[in-house]
């Protein structure tokens, strides 16, 4: 089902949803936590506030517009939907530590449109619109200048859990030891939505994302290719919500950063991925490719 977006009155709904859902987590500690699998905690917070989200977003007004929650899985349209995580870096959430983010976005066929991520514990905002340029706390905002990779400051993914945490393992390794000898600085924060907005306003130079899943990367990615940032698969093809993984960097650093990619040929987290090669590393590590999201994409 296609529908016109009209963004602007989607952002104005999209601030309004972060409102009840930042009240929510400043109010509330996580005091109930469940384990999805492998070391993939969820908390009382997060079934709330998707829940509180979702109810205020599945409005007759919004009747035409599907949802796709962490928590909750993919209802309604496929072609136009809201995707939310309800709290990006549950287990930072869960430990005290403010680096947390909540990250609403709206993909229309196929491609992020628009995202609002808040850091709750930071006191920040983010948002964009497409074709609307980005903005922190209603601010424009603008990636680095950087263009050398010695002086980048470069944030990455976290290693493995779950069914594919062998495979993450092997390969995030790699790409420590290629980026630790070439870069300043890495960094694991442990919130993608965080990475990718820090991109945006300059904070970090790159991020090196393993994997798509389009609750963590569809409002972020907006945010970064509209504040100016450069929003890739892998291969340096454009990001999508197809995309194997999510690589931000500003423009300057892309001709040192995408080469060192490379390395993830062969894998499930290459878009051309040789199925002999991809065999190889799944029965050398014991372990299969991810799964780029529950359903929509």
């Amino acid at each position: 089902m296609a529908l016109r977006l009209d963004l602007t009155s989607a952002l104005s709904r999209a601030h309004t949803a972060m409102d009840l859902a930042v009240e929510h987590v400043l109010g509330h500690r996580p005091r109930q936590i469940r384990y999805k699998g492998d070391r993939d905690p969820v908390s009382d917070v997060d079934e709330t506030v998707e829940r509180l989200v979702h109810q205020f977003l599945a409005t007759d007004d919004d009747a035409d517009t599907g949802f796709l929650g962490e928590e909750t899985g993919p209802i309604g349209n496929r072609d136009t939907y809201w995707v939310l995580d309800p709290i990006d870096g549950t287990i930072n959430h869960q430990h005290g530590n403010p680096l947390c983010a909540i990250a609403l976005g709206l993909v229309h066929n196929g491609q992020p449109a628009l995202g609002v991520i808040a850091l709750p514990l930071l006191g920040h905002r983010y948002s964009a619109a497409e074709s609307g340029g980005a903005f922190r706390d209603d601010e424009p905002i603008t990636p680095s200048s950087t263009d050398r990779l010695d002086k980048a400051l470069i944030g990455f993914g976290d290693y493995g859990s779950g069914t594919d945490a062998g495979l993450r393992d092997v390969l995030c390794a790699s790409l420590d030891r290629s980026f630790t000898a070439r870069a300043q600085g890495l960094r694991r924060y442990g919130s993608t939505a965080l990475d990718l907005v820090w991109v945006a306003d300059g904070t970090l130079d790159a991020c090196v994302l393993l994997g798509n899943r389009t609750w963590d990367t569809a409002a972020g990615a907006v945010i970064a290719r509209e504040a100016g940032a450069l929003v890739l698969d892998s291969d340096a093809t454009p990001h999508s919500v197809h995309s194997r993984c999510a690589v931000a960097v500003t423009p300057g650093l892309s001709k040192d950063v995408m080469p060192l990619l490379r390395l993830l040929r062969g894998s499930s987290f290459w878009p051309s991925s040789n199925k002999a090669d991809l065999d190889r590393l799944a029965s050398t590590t014991h372990i299969g490719a991810e799964p780029l999201s529950h359903d929509f994409p």
